[in-house]
Protein backbone atom coordinates (compact mmCIF):
# COMPACT_ATOMS: atom_id res chain seq x y z
CA UNK A 1 0.00 0.00 0.00
CA UNK A 2 1.25 3.37 -1.04
CA UNK A 3 1.69 6.11 1.15
CA UNK A 4 -0.43 9.14 1.62
CA UNK A 5 1.27 12.40 0.90
CA UNK A 6 -0.16 15.24 3.12
CA UNK A 7 -0.10 18.49 2.30
CA UNK A 8 -0.46 21.98 4.26
CA UNK A 9 -0.69 25.89 3.05
CA UNK A 10 2.42 27.61 4.66
CA UNK A 11 1.17 30.47 6.94
CA UNK A 12 2.79 33.23 8.83
CA UNK A 13 -0.42 34.07 10.01
CA UNK A 14 0.00 32.98 13.29
CA UNK A 15 1.96 34.14 16.86
CA UNK A 16 2.30 30.81 18.86
CA UNK A 17 3.26 31.78 22.85
CA UNK A 18 4.72 29.39 25.48
CA UNK A 19 1.64 28.22 27.75
CA UNK A 20 4.49 29.06 30.48
CA UNK A 21 4.16 32.50 29.86
CA UNK A 22 0.15 31.95 29.63
CA UNK A 23 0.13 29.98 32.86
CA UNK A 24 2.32 32.29 35.29
CA UNK A 25 2.77 35.24 34.03
CA UNK A 26 -0.51 36.99 32.34
CA UNK A 27 -2.81 36.25 35.50
CA UNK A 28 -1.09 38.57 37.25
CA UNK A 29 -0.11 41.43 35.11
CA UNK A 30 -2.27 44.33 34.24
CA UNK A 31 -3.98 44.11 31.32
CA UNK A 32 -2.32 46.89 29.38
CA UNK A 33 1.06 45.58 29.99
CA UNK A 34 0.01 41.75 28.34
CA UNK A 35 -1.73 43.66 25.43
CA UNK A 36 1.46 45.66 25.04
CA UNK A 37 3.98 42.32 25.28
CA UNK A 38 1.56 40.28 22.62
CA UNK A 39 1.25 43.28 20.33
CA UNK A 40 5.30 43.45 20.42
CA UNK A 41 5.82 39.56 19.78
CA UNK A 42 3.05 39.63 17.33
CA UNK A 43 5.51 42.57 15.56
CA UNK A 44 8.65 40.78 16.28
CA UNK A 45 7.68 37.66 14.67
CA UNK A 46 6.65 39.07 11.64
CA UNK A 47 9.56 41.25 11.34
CA UNK A 48 7.80 44.41 11.59
CA UNK A 49 9.74 47.30 12.97
CA UNK A 50 7.50 49.85 15.50
CA UNK A 51 8.82 52.95 17.43
CA UNK A 52 7.45 53.69 20.74
CA UNK A 53 5.67 56.59 19.22
CA UNK A 54 3.61 54.04 16.97
CA UNK A 55 3.08 52.21 20.09
CA UNK A 56 1.22 55.19 22.20
CA UNK A 57 -0.37 55.42 19.28
CA UNK A 58 -1.82 52.20 18.53
CA UNK A 59 -2.54 51.88 22.28
CA UNK A 60 -4.45 55.86 22.66
CA UNK A 61 -1.52 56.17 25.77
CA UNK A 62 1.50 57.94 26.39
CA UNK A 63 5.20 57.21 25.37
CA UNK A 64 5.68 56.98 29.06
CA UNK A 65 2.57 54.49 29.85
CA UNK A 66 4.33 52.12 26.72
CA UNK A 67 8.01 52.76 28.52
CA UNK A 68 6.99 51.78 31.57
CA UNK A 69 5.31 48.80 30.35
CA UNK A 70 8.44 47.66 28.72
CA UNK A 71 10.04 48.33 31.89
CA UNK A 72 7.80 45.88 34.03
CA UNK A 73 8.43 42.99 31.47
CA UNK A 74 12.40 43.89 31.71
CA UNK A 75 12.09 43.55 35.09
CA UNK A 76 10.72 40.26 34.71
CA UNK A 77 13.35 39.10 32.50
CA UNK A 78 11.23 38.61 29.83
CA UNK A 79 12.58 41.63 28.00
CA UNK A 80 16.17 42.79 27.34
CA UNK A 81 15.89 46.82 26.10
CA UNK A 82 18.93 48.75 24.52
CA UNK A 83 19.26 52.18 24.80
CA UNK A 84 21.35 55.22 22.89
CA UNK A 85 22.26 58.45 23.92
CA UNK A 86 19.42 60.20 25.89
CA UNK A 87 17.86 57.29 26.50
CA UNK A 88 16.64 56.60 23.34
CA UNK A 89 14.96 53.05 23.15
CA UNK A 90 17.41 50.98 20.20
CA UNK A 91 15.80 47.89 20.46
CA UNK A 92 13.39 44.79 22.53
CA UNK A 93 14.75 41.43 22.45
CA UNK A 94 12.66 38.76 23.50
CA UNK A 95 14.35 36.30 26.11
CA UNK A 96 13.72 32.50 26.47
CA UNK A 97 12.37 31.16 29.76
CA UNK A 98 15.14 29.63 31.81
CA UNK A 99 15.40 26.04 31.06
CA UNK A 100 14.85 25.33 34.55
CA UNK A 101 11.45 27.23 34.21
CA UNK A 102 10.30 25.63 31.02
CA UNK A 103 11.03 22.18 32.70
CA UNK A 104 8.97 23.00 35.59
CA UNK A 105 6.33 23.73 33.55
CA UNK A 106 6.44 20.57 31.25
CA UNK A 107 6.40 18.68 34.53
CA UNK A 108 3.38 19.98 35.15
CA UNK A 109 2.14 18.11 32.28
CA UNK A 110 2.93 14.72 33.68
CA UNK A 111 1.39 12.38 36.21
CA UNK A 112 2.38 13.68 40.14
CA UNK A 113 4.25 10.41 39.93
CA UNK A 114 6.85 11.31 37.66
CA UNK A 115 7.06 14.88 38.69
CA UNK A 116 10.17 13.74 41.29
CA UNK A 117 9.81 16.82 42.99
CA UNK A 118 9.87 19.62 40.30
CA UNK A 119 7.37 22.32 40.58
CA UNK A 120 6.88 25.83 39.24
CA UNK A 121 9.43 28.48 40.34
CA UNK A 122 9.14 31.23 38.43
CA UNK A 123 6.67 33.86 40.56
CA UNK A 124 5.26 37.55 39.81
CA UNK A 125 7.57 40.42 40.66
CA UNK A 126 6.52 43.64 42.15
CA UNK A 127 7.38 46.70 40.87
CA UNK A 128 8.75 47.87 44.46
CA UNK A 129 11.37 45.40 44.14
CA UNK A 130 14.34 45.91 45.83
CA UNK A 131 17.24 47.97 43.08
CA UNK A 132 19.97 45.13 44.15
CA UNK A 133 17.24 42.72 42.82
CA UNK A 134 17.27 43.79 39.56
CA UNK A 135 20.86 45.27 39.72
CA UNK A 136 23.58 43.81 36.82
CA UNK A 137 25.40 41.29 38.45
CA UNK A 138 27.17 38.64 37.04
CA UNK A 139 29.30 36.46 39.08
CA UNK A 140 30.38 32.95 37.30
CA UNK A 141 29.08 29.97 39.96
CA UNK A 142 32.09 27.22 40.33
CA UNK A 143 31.02 23.88 40.49
CA UNK A 144 31.74 22.10 43.77
CA UNK A 145 33.22 18.76 43.60
CA UNK A 146 30.98 15.68 44.01
CA UNK A 147 32.69 14.70 47.42
CA UNK A 148 32.27 18.34 48.85
CA UNK A 149 28.64 18.47 47.56
CA UNK A 150 27.98 14.76 49.78
CA UNK A 151 29.60 16.92 52.81
CA UNK A 152 27.33 19.82 52.72
CA UNK A 153 24.66 17.99 52.29
CA UNK A 154 25.38 15.66 55.22
CA UNK A 155 25.94 18.72 57.69
CA UNK A 156 23.08 19.49 60.19
CA UNK A 157 23.12 23.41 59.05
CA UNK A 158 22.08 23.02 54.92
CA UNK A 159 19.68 20.14 56.19
CA UNK A 160 18.08 22.68 58.36
CA UNK A 161 18.63 25.18 55.41
CA UNK A 162 16.38 22.99 52.77
CA UNK A 163 14.08 22.08 55.38
CA UNK A 164 12.99 25.84 56.01
CA UNK A 165 13.84 26.47 52.29
CA UNK A 166 11.23 23.78 51.71
CA UNK A 167 8.54 25.41 54.14
CA UNK A 168 9.13 29.25 52.90
CA UNK A 169 8.74 28.27 49.24
CA UNK A 170 6.14 26.16 49.88
CA UNK A 171 7.41 23.15 47.50
CA UNK A 172 10.01 19.82 47.39
CA UNK A 173 13.31 22.03 46.31
CA UNK A 174 14.26 21.04 42.98
CA UNK A 175 18.29 20.03 42.77
CA UNK A 176 19.61 23.97 41.20
CA UNK A 177 17.49 25.30 44.23
CA UNK A 178 19.58 22.99 46.70
CA UNK A 179 22.98 23.86 44.51
CA UNK A 180 22.24 27.57 45.14
CA UNK A 181 21.68 26.64 48.51
CA UNK A 182 25.32 24.83 48.59
CA UNK A 183 26.43 28.04 46.59
CA UNK A 184 25.47 30.54 49.15
CA UNK A 185 26.83 28.95 51.80
CA UNK A 186 30.19 27.63 50.44
CA UNK A 187 31.32 30.25 47.94
CA UNK A 188 29.83 33.69 48.67
CA UNK A 189 30.11 32.16 52.58
CA UNK A 190 26.52 33.34 53.67
CA UNK A 191 25.69 32.30 57.33
CA UNK A 192 22.81 29.56 58.01
CA UNK A 193 20.79 32.64 59.06
CA UNK A 194 21.45 34.55 56.32
CA UNK A 195 20.67 32.60 53.88
CA UNK A 196 17.35 31.94 55.73
CA UNK A 197 16.44 35.82 56.11
CA UNK A 198 17.51 35.71 52.30
CA UNK A 199 15.10 33.43 51.44
CA UNK A 200 12.28 35.06 53.64
CA UNK A 201 12.77 38.47 52.12
CA UNK A 202 12.78 37.46 48.52
CA UNK A 203 9.15 35.62 49.64
CA UNK A 204 8.21 38.55 51.55
CA UNK A 205 8.89 40.61 47.88
CA UNK A 206 6.19 38.41 46.01
CA UNK A 207 8.76 36.22 44.47
CA UNK A 208 9.47 32.40 44.81
CA UNK A 209 11.89 32.33 41.88
CA UNK A 210 14.91 30.90 42.16
CA UNK A 211 16.45 33.06 39.60
CA UNK A 212 15.44 36.15 41.62
CA UNK A 213 16.76 34.63 44.89
CA UNK A 214 20.26 33.97 43.15
CA UNK A 215 20.07 37.92 41.84
CA UNK A 216 19.39 39.58 45.26
CA UNK A 217 21.95 37.05 47.00
CA UNK A 218 24.76 37.49 44.55
CA UNK A 219 24.07 41.58 44.84
CA UNK A 220 24.76 41.52 48.84
CA UNK A 221 27.96 39.95 48.11
CA UNK A 222 29.15 42.07 45.97
CA UNK A 223 28.22 44.27 48.55
CA UNK A 224 29.99 43.22 51.32
CA UNK A 225 26.87 42.31 53.36
CA UNK A 226 27.67 39.13 55.50
CA UNK A 227 24.94 39.05 58.19
CA UNK A 228 21.06 39.52 58.95
CA UNK A 229 21.48 43.06 60.36
CA UNK A 230 23.31 44.37 57.59
CA UNK A 231 21.02 42.63 54.77
CA UNK A 232 18.38 44.68 56.57
CA UNK A 233 20.25 47.80 56.70
CA UNK A 234 21.02 47.45 53.12
CA UNK A 235 17.33 47.05 52.06
CA UNK A 236 15.82 49.51 53.84
CA UNK A 237 18.33 51.78 53.13
CA UNK A 238 17.80 50.78 49.22
CA UNK A 239 14.00 51.69 49.98
CA UNK A 240 14.55 54.94 51.46
CA UNK A 241 16.49 56.51 49.62
CA UNK A 242 14.64 55.81 46.16
CA UNK A 243 12.09 56.07 47.70
CA UNK A 244 13.19 59.69 48.67
CA UNK A 245 14.18 60.66 45.47
CA UNK A 246 11.31 59.50 43.40
CA UNK A 247 9.08 61.53 46.34
CA UNK A 248 11.70 64.95 45.65
CA UNK A 249 10.78 64.71 41.75
CA UNK A 250 7.03 63.97 42.60
CA UNK A 251 6.99 60.83 41.40
CA UNK A 252 4.51 58.56 43.78
CA UNK A 253 2.55 55.09 43.27
CA UNK A 254 4.95 53.12 41.48
CA UNK A 255 8.93 51.91 42.26
CA UNK A 256 11.67 52.68 40.55
CA UNK A 257 12.04 51.67 36.69
CA UNK A 258 15.72 50.21 35.46
CA UNK A 259 17.30 53.39 33.93
CA UNK A 260 16.24 55.44 37.18
CA UNK A 261 17.69 53.07 39.53
CA UNK A 262 21.09 52.79 37.21
CA UNK A 263 21.04 56.93 37.55
CA UNK A 264 20.08 56.47 41.55
CA UNK A 265 22.89 54.10 42.27
CA UNK A 266 25.16 56.35 40.39
CA UNK A 267 24.34 58.88 42.70
CA UNK A 268 24.42 57.28 45.91
CA UNK A 269 27.65 54.78 45.52
CA UNK A 270 29.71 56.00 42.37
CA UNK A 271 29.72 59.62 43.36
CA UNK A 272 28.43 59.14 46.82
CA UNK A 273 26.03 62.32 47.19
CA UNK A 274 23.87 62.73 50.22
CA UNK A 275 20.35 62.68 49.75
CA UNK A 276 20.12 66.79 50.70
CA UNK A 277 22.39 67.11 47.30
CA UNK A 278 20.45 65.14 45.20
CA UNK A 279 17.46 66.77 46.21
CA UNK A 280 18.93 70.14 45.72
CA UNK A 281 19.99 68.71 42.23
CA UNK A 282 15.98 67.07 41.25
CA UNK A 283 14.69 70.43 42.44
CA UNK A 284 16.68 72.60 40.18
CA UNK A 285 15.62 69.78 37.77
CA UNK A 286 11.92 70.66 38.33
CA UNK A 287 12.33 74.48 38.42
CA UNK A 288 13.73 74.25 34.78
CA UNK A 289 11.92 71.60 33.02
CA UNK A 290 8.99 71.28 35.13
CA UNK A 291 8.80 68.00 34.88
CA UNK A 292 10.79 64.97 36.63
CA UNK A 293 13.70 64.17 33.90
CA UNK A 294 16.86 61.84 35.44
CA UNK A 295 19.18 62.83 32.70
CA UNK A 296 18.66 66.24 33.38
CA UNK A 297 19.27 66.02 36.66
CA UNK A 298 22.14 63.69 36.28
CA UNK A 299 23.85 66.80 34.47
CA UNK A 300 23.43 68.77 37.26
CA UNK A 301 25.09 65.89 39.55
CA UNK A 302 27.65 65.44 37.22
CA UNK A 303 28.77 68.74 37.11
CA UNK A 304 29.00 68.80 41.10
CA UNK A 305 31.05 65.78 41.21
CA UNK A 306 33.64 66.87 38.52
CA UNK A 307 33.72 69.71 41.18
CA UNK A 308 34.57 68.13 44.32
CA UNK A 309 30.51 69.20 45.69
CA UNK A 310 30.68 66.77 49.04
CA UNK A 311 28.50 68.65 50.93
CA UNK A 312 24.92 71.31 50.47
CA UNK A 313 27.20 74.26 51.42
CA UNK A 314 29.93 73.20 48.92
CA UNK A 315 26.69 74.27 46.33
CA UNK A 316 25.98 77.38 47.40
CA UNK A 317 29.53 78.63 46.87
CA UNK A 318 30.27 76.95 43.70
CA UNK A 319 26.85 78.97 42.62
CA UNK A 320 28.50 82.73 43.89
CA UNK A 321 32.14 81.50 42.41
CA UNK A 322 29.49 81.02 38.69
CA UNK A 323 28.37 84.39 39.54
CA UNK A 324 31.38 86.03 40.12
CA UNK A 325 32.68 84.42 36.79
CA UNK A 326 29.51 85.68 34.58
CA UNK A 327 30.05 89.18 35.81
CA UNK A 328 33.87 88.91 35.36
CA UNK A 329 32.87 87.59 31.71
CA UNK A 330 30.12 90.05 30.72
CA UNK A 331 30.87 93.14 28.43
CA UNK A 332 32.07 96.27 30.72
CA UNK A 333 29.40 99.41 30.41
CA UNK A 334 31.31 102.52 29.28
CA UNK A 335 31.21 105.44 31.59
CA UNK A 336 30.19 108.73 30.63
CA UNK A 337 33.06 110.86 28.81
CA UNK A 338 33.29 114.04 29.60
CA UNK A 339 32.74 116.82 26.93
CA UNK A 340 35.25 116.82 24.43
CA UNK A 341 37.02 120.35 23.89
CA UNK A 342 35.98 120.98 20.41
CA UNK A 343 34.57 124.34 19.21
CA UNK A 344 31.24 123.91 19.91
CA UNK A 345 31.50 122.86 23.60
CA UNK A 346 34.78 125.10 24.43
CA UNK A 347 32.77 128.82 25.80
CA UNK A 348 30.76 128.96 28.66
CA UNK A 349 27.17 127.66 28.82
CA UNK A 350 24.39 130.29 29.84
CA UNK A 351 22.01 129.28 32.23
CA UNK A 352 18.37 130.33 31.47
CA UNK A 353 15.09 131.40 33.75
CA UNK A 354 12.45 129.78 31.75
CA UNK A 355 9.92 130.92 33.72
CA UNK A 356 11.23 134.17 34.06
CA UNK A 357 11.03 134.46 30.72
CA UNK A 358 7.46 133.24 30.01
CA UNK A 359 6.15 136.22 32.19
CA UNK A 360 8.20 138.67 30.68
CA UNK A 361 6.47 137.42 26.73
CA UNK A 362 2.95 137.21 28.42
CA UNK A 363 3.22 140.87 29.48
CA UNK A 364 4.17 142.93 26.46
Amino acid sequence: MKSISLYTRPTNDVTIIQNYFLDHYLPAANGEYVKLYLFLFRCACAGRAITVSALADTFDHTEKDIRRGLSYWEKLGLLELTYGEGDELLGVSFLDLPVEETAAAAAEEQPADTLQGVQEESEYLTSSDEPAASAPVSIPKPALSPDRVKALKDSEDIRQLIFIAEQYLGKTLSPSEVSNILYFYDVLHFSADLIEYLIEYCVSKGSKSARYIETVALAWSQEGIKTVQEAKDSTNLYNKNYYTILNTFGIKGRGPAKPETDYMNCWLNEYHFTLDIIQEACSRTIAQTHQPNFQYANKILEDWHKNGIKHINDIRQLDIRHQQNKKAAAPKQKAPSAPSGNKFNNFHQREYDYKKLEEQLLNR
